[in-house]
């Protein structure tokens, strides 16, 4: 899910442990909470999630966390054709030269594993019949994402490798401040995506550890599709990267081979085989299949599929003075316990994949022409922001650091009273730190809105209200209404 920004800056696909308990933390001074998830919303700061990311996003990063990734140069577009010439594939495998595993270490505690394209981290040594399986997931949805036409060279952050942490119990995943609903994470931040051995399908026996049928292919495909893409994730609203994601994640797979020719059959496959079979995510507790929230709504997630957001100009917005507000509020949710807005979460879930099916086999010529020329405005959008990121961009996130230093330093000056729920109180005389100026990228637009700037294409004159009348009609001559 790709946090803000899904809240955290994280992308998580959701799972079934979805049980969000109230619970009282020491929150950061509402001004220095207000900086971060203006980053968060940029998509600057990596642990926003996608997709916990709440309190990740709350508080700084752990000491002993995974450093972020360095900047590293664009991919390149050699190979990248242009709009007409880039067709739906029939079906997509992993090539051959890609199954083969690398033992870089197995020591206690760490055993790091590689293929061709990515790197694997796994608390305790995992056999070679697994890591094959695992391996091959991985790598047939890094050519599935390179193959489809969406015209994407897959880049590693880093510049070198694709990076995966596996973690032995769910326990050990929560810790990183993944969303307790969530089946698997990956973090722009750090270039990381993370994964407990049961989303994998991992099983243990005795000392050792095993794969106990298929692979869970799903969330893994979901996650590095994410991770695939994270050049482009913050050009376009959070909806489409979670569409797009549950669109590769629904392709029908079998043994590292994607049916992209079968797409229209297996999504309707799909929503006849709600309650029969596994489900992924939060539609477990819902008991009754999702369902399409329509165009306009889901239109209004842009920079978190948890809060909607509705961007209507692309200039920045003034700060916004928080409310004041005393003691530590402890929100209580009745029957399940969980907010409304996560229990919906499975319902945009599936719109977001119903929109993207929509434009990539639906709308228009029914060759994703539009999905197509999106693709290619902010392909090109990401040149023009590449030196705001590493200069305009990295000076505020210093600044930003400092700015928390600085409250840190003003919270414990004597006079200065902690209110709870981040509200401080203090004499007239005592003046807290300015908050730094916000930044506003090429052209003036503001950071946290450039996810919203190429979206006509898609609607190319129409109305939110005329697109949803298509896709429903769409779905509904396709004999799987919405």
């Amino acid at each position: 899910m790709s946090g803000e920004r899904s809240p955290s800056g994280l992308f998580p696909s959701i799972s079934p442990r979805d049980v969000l308990a109230g619970r009282r933390a020491t929150k950061p001074h509402r001004a220095t909470q207000r900086v971060r998830t203006y980053l968060q919303a940029a998509g600057l700061l990596g642990l926003l999630a996608g997709f916990g990311a709440v309190a990740l996003a709350q508080n700084p990063a752990r000491p002993g966390a995974t450093p972020p990734a360095q900047a590293v140069a664009l991919a390149p577009d050699t190979g990248r054709l242009p709009a007409d010439k880039r067709y739906m594939p029939s079906s997509i495998s992993e090539p051959l030269m890609s199954m083969t595993i690398q033992v870089v270490k197995e020591t206690p505690g760490e055993c790091v594993y590689r293929s061709r394209h990515f790197e694997f981290t796994s608390p305790v040594k995992l056999g070679e019949g697994s890591m094959k399986e695992i391996c091959r997931s991985f790598e047939s949805t890094f050519e599935l994402v390179s193959k489809l036409p969406w015209g994407i060279n897959p880049w590693p952050e880093d510049g070198r490798i694709f990076r995966s942490q596996f973690y032995q119990t769910r326990a050990d995943y929560i810790k990183t401040g993944a969303p307790e609903w969530s089946a698997g994470i990956y973090s722009p931040k750090d270039g990381l995506f993370r994964i407990p051995f049961e989303e994998i399908g991992l099983k243990n026996r005795g000392n050792d550890f095993y794969l106990g049928g298929p692979i869970n292919n799903d969330t893994i495909t979901h996650e590095v599709t994410h991770q695939m893409m994270h050049e482009y994730l913050r050009f376009m609203p959070i909806w489409m990267a979670e569409g797009l994601a549950e669109y590769t994640a629904n392709l029908p797979y079998n043994s590292g081979r994607y049916n992209v020719s079968a797409a229209v059959d297996g999504f309707k496959q799909m929503r006849k085989n709600f309650g029969k079979v596994k489900q992924r995510g939060l539609t477990v507790r819902a008991g009754t299949p999702p369902h399409w929230v329509g165009a306009e709504t889901l239109w209004g997630f842009t920079t978190s599929i948890i809060k909607s957001r509705v961007i209507t100009d692309l200039n920045p917005d003034p700060p916004k003075t928080p409310n004041p507000g005393t003691g530590i509020m402890t929100t209580v949710y009745p029957g399940s316990g969980v907010p409304p807005d996560i229990l919906d979460l499975p319902n945009r879930y599936f719109s977001s994949h119903a929109l993207i099916f929509f434009f990539m086999h639906l709308d228009g010529d029914g060759k994703g022409t539009r999905l197509k020329r999106f693709f290619d405005a902010i392909h090109e959008e990401r040149k023009v922001w590449a030196t705001f990121n590493s200069t305009t961009m990295a000076a505020y996130k210093e600044a930003v650091r400092k700015y928390e230093e600085e409250w840190e330093v003003f919270r414990h000056t004597p006079g200065v009273v902690d209110m709870g729920d981040g509200m401080l109180r203090y004499p007239s005389s005592l003046k807290p730190p300015a908050e730094p100026t916000r930044p506003t990228g090429p052209g003036g637009i503001d950071p946290t809105k450039v996810c919203a700037r190429h979206l006509d294409i898609l609607l190319d004159g129409r109305s939110l209200s005329a697109l949803d009348r298509e896709v429903r009609a769409a779905f509904s001559k396709a004999e799987s209404p919405l």
